[in-house]
């Protein structure tokens, strides 16, 4: 029997809950296994998945006061197929009520069938009444409204509140739950921004240059999926938040100089410092998956750059006596909670916990410290996070620069240098604020 759409959204949800993948990967995959690239089904399950990664803690609040047992001890897949029933009663039109209450009764039949009349029974009890479960009014108790209303964990919210106060963190909850802008890089060694929207303009693509990067463009309306299209395929562009962008704007780098990207994953920055650098010097990337090692040469050689060597390394160790004080440049962008892209990775927000969050500094610490050996004297240090958490940004910088007399925090002179440059020199970002991803960028420089 041919799974409905939604069964299929069911499924990819209880993967996400079950294992470390992000739905953005499996999404991709199913949609490429069924052909469903493009297509109407396609972007009602990409619709379901992340709206309800979005609304889950909303979803639940509403469930488990319908729910006459132990919400948190039901079982996953029955979960999922509530949140997906009660997401499109909810906010969704796209489906009539009666129609994705029976889909999910029929989910339910199909993957656990004890629970079809509860699924039922749940959900048909909110048709009846959708406003009899009520929410914690903010001016009462603003951190449980905002955690149930606008669904992020409570210890999250609790947090930024000391750090943002009521009304911010309330503007940036609601900024996670909106859908993020579909921003692309362009790939200057093979054509100018200004060619690119042309051309993308000639294929029907609604598309508009970004604020603050000058080789960003935001789509807004695609009539294929971009990297579907001959434009990908000839590596004239890369999907990239803006605000990734800017880390590479800071950097300050001249044709032929060496720079070491310490934790380049699958090359959005390593492969716009080649750009940048014109395809004139040296890069060498560091990474130690194996697989993120396999995808950036491919796309190196997708978008012809010709200076960038990948290598596997950890730098959660020392490097090696070949590496000391020989780079101009060095950029870490450093593994962390990813707080600051949760519009794009929802399902960041139900994975990460509050003692969690403890590993994440430790971790930067090392790599920064390893990561600084590779600096020439009067070289730069470029420190990035896609975090809005402090622990993992300034006050990673401080510890640093306590055991590392040696270098300090410049404050570049950007276009964007007055808006998003705080009085300390560092490049803060906000979805809710700049509508791009949460970013942390702080450059610093060996004197000696």
């Amino acid at each position: 029997m041919k799974k409905t759409i939604r069964r299929h959204a069911v499924d990819i949800l209880n993967s996400v809950s079950q294992s470390e993948a992000f739905a953005g990967n499996l999404i991709d995959a199913h949609l490429d296994e069924q052909n469903l690239s493009g297509t109407a089904d396609g972007r009602l399950l990409t619709h379901l998945v992340y709206g309800v990664l979005r609304m889950q803690g909303h979803l639940d609040w509403i469930i488990s006061h319908l729910y006459r047992g132990d919400y948190a001890g039901m079982d996953e897949n029955v979960k999922n197929i509530l949140r997906t029933g009660l997401y499109q009663l909810r906010f969704s039109e796209r489906l009539p009520d009666f129609a994705a209450v029976n889909e999910a009764v029929k989910i339910a039949k199909e993957t656990t069938p004890a629970a079809a009349g509860l699924t039922n029974a749940i959900l048909r009890s909110y048709l009846r009444n959708p406003d009899k479960i009520s929410f914690p009014p903010f001016d009462q108790n603003p951190a449980l409204h905002i955690a149930t209303f606008h669904s992020h964990p409570l210890w999250l919210v609790n947090l930024w509140l000391t750090i943002y106060g009521k009304e911010e963190t309330l503007a940036l909850c609601r900024a996670n739950n909106e859908l993020p802008p579909l921003t692309i890089r362009v790939n200057t060694l093979k054509i100018s921004r200004n060619d690119l929207l042309e051309k993308l303009r000639t294929e029907k693509f609604s598309c508009l240059k970004t604020r603050f990067s000058p080789d960003g463009i935001n789509l807004s309306d695609t009539p294929t999926p971009i990297q579907k299209t001959i434009f990908f395929k000839e590596g004239l562009l890369r999907l990239q938040d803006e605000a990734a962008q800017l880390v590479s704007c800071l950097v300050g780098l001249r044709n032929g100089e060496h720079v070491l990207d310490a934790c380049s994953g699958t090359g959005g920055k390593t492969t716009h410092l080649a750009a940048m650098m014109n395809n004139c010097g040296r890069i060498t990337a560091l990474d130690r998956d194996h697989e993120k090692i396999k995808q950036l040469r491919k796309e190196v050689a997708r978008m012809s750059v010709s200076i960038i060597e990948p290598v596997q390394a950890d730098l959660k160790h020392r490097l090696p006596s070949e590496f000391l004080e020989r780079f101009d440049h060095v950029l870490v962008d450093a593994p962390c909670s990813g707080t600051g892209t949760l519009r794009r990775n929802p399902e960041i927000k139900w994975r990460l916990t509050a003692s969690g969050l403890d590993e994440f500094p430790k971790s930067q610490q090392s790599i920064l410290h390893n990561a600084s050996d590779a600096v020439k004297k009067g070289g730069h240090l470029i420190y990035c996070t896609c975090s809005l958490l402090s622990c993992e940004n300034e006050e990673v910088i401080r510890h640093f620069l306590t055991d590392h007399p040696h270098f300090t925090v410049l404050n570049p002179s950007t276009a964007f240098s007055g808006i998003l440059m705080d009085n300390r020199g560092f490049l803060r970002t906000y979805p809710h604020r700049h509508s791009m991803d949460g970013f942390f960028c702080a450059l610093l420089k060996r004197r000696i």
